[in-house]
């Protein structure tokens, strides 16, 4: 499995560590499941790990509160970091675990109003992101998925 860290951290800067866990389901023909945000922009599905939380409780947590839906966790595919300044101005230093997973049923309306799942072109969601490491981690989980479905299909 691939870690990869994007920037680097600044002399003297106070960098805030963030642990998240984040899924990735494929529609199959080149769609990735990601949540868009009117003032945030696109982000992986899921976030921030609650303390005693494991990633795959994170995940189920986060998507339900994004989107509403139930997701089945799979394969672990990366974990990436990045030194930058989030959205607020304040130096950050997320670290995210990225998994395949599939959406299941729809379970409960989302609780995240501005969370809006959208199922987007991976070339699009690189594009669109600001979170180098979040680009980085769609074009490996692509990978991943597109060799298992060969391996089913052998």
């Amino acid at each position: 499995m691939e870690h990869k860290v994007f920037g680097a951290p600044q002399s003297g800067v106070a960098y805030r560590d963030r642990s998240g866990a984040y899924g990735i389901a494929f529609d199959g023909a080149g769609k990735a499941a990601v949540v868009s945000c009117e003032r945030k922009g696109c982000f992986l599905l899921g976030g921030g790990i609650e303390p005693g939380e494991s990633e795959a409780e994170c995940i189920r947590r986060e998507a339900l509160e994004e989107t509403g839906y139930a997701v089945t966790i799979g394969e672990k595919v990366c974990i990436g970091e990045e030194y930058i300044t989030d959205l607020k101005g304040r130096p950050c230093h997320p670290t995210g675990h990225v998994y395949l997973i599939e959406l299941g049923e729809k379970a409960a309306p989302p609780v995240e109003s501005d969370h809006i799942l959208t199922w987007m072109p991976i070339e699009e969601f690189k594009s669109a992101t600001f979170m180098c490491y979040q680009a980085w981690a769609m074009e490996m989980a692509w990978e991943l998925y597109q060799k298992r479905q060969k391996e089913k299909k052998s």
